[in-house]
């Protein structure tokens, strides 16, 4: 059984059930003043990933890996020059995902969080290549044009070759998160599902309420904001988002009394 099967199980925390904490955009709020999450900076960065571990405790570390594409592309004129430099549907990602920077950035990023995890799964979070493929296609100012099956699945492909960059560095599962792209028919993601696979990396996919498993089933739910106020889901895994704007008082009143 994998790491993360297996804390899915007996969660490191010592809770009743896994509870994986999505708090990236709290700590930027509550510790970064705003500023954007350190991803070029391993020592920084691990300092800060830390810091929102002490504060949650959370079941599992994300590494959203995509955020990572995103920031390079935001801040380089010339990589967003090149993705828009052809019309084709999928070049923009393409070219986003070949970006050898912003995979060094990734890999060092990963093997940092990796070694500095302990007994906590780190799990790749990533768009699922149907969102990629719009958000990219956006990043670059050109028109994504229909995502069909066919674009998707030349984007998942594009996805899974950008994946290969983490193999070995101590990753333990992937996170798809569905955007307003919507969820693609998952046979289209089978090159993304077939390099998890090779990794031993149980894949699981994020949308709007629910956490589930590529081929059926329910992995768990997402937290509402009535899990604030003590609302206890009756699920294996529960992904509970923190905003920027949650009061922190309440915040650590709350993951407190989950202990």
């Amino acid at each position: 059984m994998s790491r993360l099967l297996a804390s899915l199980a007996a969660p490191p925390s010592g809770r009743e059930r896994a509870i994986w904490f999505d708090a990236a955009d709290y700590g930027r709020a509550k510790l970064l003043a705003g500023a954007a999450v350190p991803w070029d900076s391993p020592a920084e960065l691990t300092s800060f990933v830390a810091k929102l571990q002490g504060m949650f405790r959370s079941d599992a570390i994300l590494a959203d890996v995509g955020e990572v594409f995103a920031q390079r592309a935001a801040g380089d004129a010339q990589l967003r020059a090149a993705m828009a430099a052809r019309t084709r549907p999928g070049y923009a990602l393409r070219t986003l995902l070949a970006d050898e920077q912003a995979r060094a950035v990734a890999a060092e990023a990963v093997r940092a969080l990796a070694a500095t995890a302990g007994g906590v799964p780190l799990v790749l979070a990533v768009p699922t290549p149907a969102d990629w493929l719009s958000s990219a296609a956006e990043q670059a100012g050109s028109d994504p044009g229909p995502v069909d099956s066919a674009r998707v699945e030349a984007a998942a492909m594009y996805v899974a070759d950008m994946l290969r960059t983490f193999g070995g560095l101590g990753v333990d599962g992937l996170l798809l998160n569905e955007g307003p792209a919507g969820l693609i028919q998952v046979d289209a993601y089978r090159s993304v599902l077939n390099v998890a696979e090779h990794y031993g990396w149980p894949v699981l996919i994020r949308a709007d309420a629910a956490v589930a498993w590529p081929h059926g089933g329910s992995a768990g739910v997402v937290a509402g904001p009535g899990f604030w106020d003590g609302d206890n889901p009756d699920a294996e895994l529960i992904l509970v988002p923190v905003c920027a704007q949650a009061d922190p008082e309440a915040v650590m009143n709350r993951v407190r009394a989950l202990s």
